[in-house]
């Protein structure tokens, strides 16, 4: 049995500035008891086959665990069930995102990619057609698919993308472009590409999504990066020469800018979702080592700085969970959920979540430092939450614009999210504030955006945690601390003039010279002669 949570699912409108469902989801007691089974399945397979350590080392997640994941059902919470998918409810996929990424970081993070953006593009926007062709391969792991909008002028701000795609001369489209750091780019049987057009017939944008077949000619494989972190996941470059689109593989009829904007804030909403698992597992860990590390004839955890820190921990992690669920149960019953509350909940999970490994890290000394723990990997495959879907500071700069510029939009999405009594105290705050000084336009956007932050984390501690008075304790006094910096300018951004930073790096160069290392990197190129003679060189 499915229940519809938007009108018309098989063929949603346009995307607005919001997240919706937009896909069938199985009956809710149907939904629960499929997260509880595979919660159960994934704490016993994860003690049993899966070795982080070597996932890491290895830069490569190995097949078996695809496939067992494929078998398990966790590909297709976000596909409906006539397509071999599990449908599962926001509030029941998130519980089960929470334990794997308890798991593994880095398989977490993997499966943020695999569903979000890369699935969700295709079970809410394909046509029919296409949803029965690759949605059952998906749902069961037999394929993959990724999502190509980065390139290298262009993040998250996709109104840079120079990937281009015209109409072709009998129809369809012709897709030109590169893309970098594409999650699962060399892995995907299919991938969404982000591209920008003029066509009169789109003019309801000017880019455009397609679903593309990676087996297509044109399609190029790139180099894959080597990064910091999430290691196991391929992250690489991809190339479309003239590749040939059909029109029945265009999503949301060709509004690109929609399904952008879709795959961001879902995106961006998962990441809060595993940050929180992160979270738990780093509280739990934490204190298991603080109650066993003695120094001098004192344990770690009955000291006050460890206590403070932990304590502090777990009332983040109350909060986010009460943020993450709130929406969850919101997009549940059918309603559209705002930026605003998305990206705060993206960005205190991404900072909370790397603040807490790296006090990990210290915490465990030199075992923290030690890679047969697994603090150091937890904190590398982390770090990039700040930076995933947007980075913290123009998230931040986002969001206060956004409430200064349109505030009554964003004060009428709070008395929704958290009540009349805290959007009146933001609005205060703001009525209040200092005038801007000259030649620092954007000194108040960073303070207005932590009280907006804290004034949707608050009111969520209000209404999902009444029986955990720490965690509302400690988001009052938070917001009250923010509302505060909104009204005396306080944490104000101080601008250095230019000539004050080009003379200091002046000095520097006289220090530390200026070296840049010219030595080759490994060949691995194919030897000329042993290529055909119409292979490029």
């Amino acid at each position: 049995m499915t229940t519809l949570v938007e009108q018309d699912a098989a063929r949603p409108a346009a995307p607005s500035w919001g997240l919706a469902r937009r896909t069938l989801t199985a009956d809710p007691e149907v939904s629960s008891r499929r997260a509880r089974d595979q919660i159960a399945w994934l704490r016993d397979y994860g003690s049993r086959r899966v070795n982080s350590f070597l996932i890491d080392e290895r830069r490569c997640i190995p097949p078996h665990i695809v496939q067992d994941f494929g078998l398990a059902g966790l590909f297709g919470p976000l596909i409906e069930e006539e397509y071999a998918g599990t449908a599962l409810r926001f509030r029941d996929m998130f519980r089960v995102f929470e334990q794997l990424m308890a798991i593994d970081t880095g398989l977490g993070t993997w499966m943020t990619t695999s569903l979000f953006p890369g699935t969700r593009s295709l079970s809410v926007w394909a046509t029919n057609e296409v949803k029965q062709e690759w949605l059952p391969l998906l749902a069961t792991g037999r394929t993959l698919a990724a999502y190509a909008q980065t390139e290298p002028g262009a993040g998250s701000d996709f109104s840079q993308i120079s990937t281009t795609a015209r109409p072709g001369p009998g129809g369809g489209w012709l897709l030109s472009g590169d893309k970098h750091w594409i999650g699962n780019g060399t892995w995907a049987g299919i991938s969404t590409v982000l591209a920008r057009t003029q066509a009169p017939h789109t003019a309801r944008s000017s880019l455009i999504a397609l679903a593309v077949p990676t087996a297509d000619q044109g399609v190029f494989p790139g180099q894959e990066h080597a990064s910091f972190g999430q290691r196991g996941m391929v992250q690489s470059r991809m190339r479309f020469t003239e590749v040939t689109v059909p029109d029945r593989y265009v999503l949301a009829d060709g509004d690109g800018r929609g399904v952008a904007m879709d795959s961001m804030c879902a995106s961006r909403l998962a990441l809060s979702a595993f940050a929180l698992g992160a979270l738990k597992r780093i509280v739990q860990l934490a204190l298991r080592f603080a109650g066993s590390r003695t120094t001098s004839g004192m344990t770690l955890k009955d000291r006050a700085v460890t206590r403070g820190w932990l304590a502090d921990t777990v009332a983040r992690t109350d909060i986010l969970e009460a943020l993450v669920y709130d929406l969850a149960d919101r997009l549940d019953a059918g309603q559209t959920v705002g930026l605003e509350p998305i990206i705060a909940a993206k960005v205190l999970g991404g900072e909370w979540a790397v603040e807490a490994a790296d006090r990990l890290m210290q915490l465990l000394g030199g075992r923290g430092y030690d890679e047969a723990n697994m603090a150091a990997r937890m904190y590398r495959d982390l770090r990039v939450y700040r930076i995933f879907e947007g980075p913290t500071e123009a998230l931040c700069d986002f969001l206060g614009r956004r409430a200064l510029r349109q505030t009554g939009q964003v004060t009428a999405m709070l008395r929704d999210q958290s009540g009349a009594q805290l959007t009146q105290r933001f609005e205060d705050a703001l009525t209040n504030r200092p005038a801007v000084k000259d030649g620092a336009p954007d000194a108040p956007h960073a303070p207005v955006a932590t009280a907006l932050m804290w004034t949707l984390a608050a009111g969520a501690v209000r209404s999902h945690t009444p029986s955990r008075p720490h965690a509302r304790h400690v988001a009052e006094l938070r917001l009250q601390h923010a509302l505060d910096a909104v009204r005396t300018g306080d944490g104000l951004a101080t601008t250095a003039p230019d000539d004050l930073l080009e003379q200091a790096v002046d000095r520097y160069a006289e220090d530390i010279g200026d070296v840049v290392q010219e030595l080759p990197g490994m060949h691995t190129d194919a030897d000329p002669l042993l290529l055909p003679p119409q292979a490029p060189r």
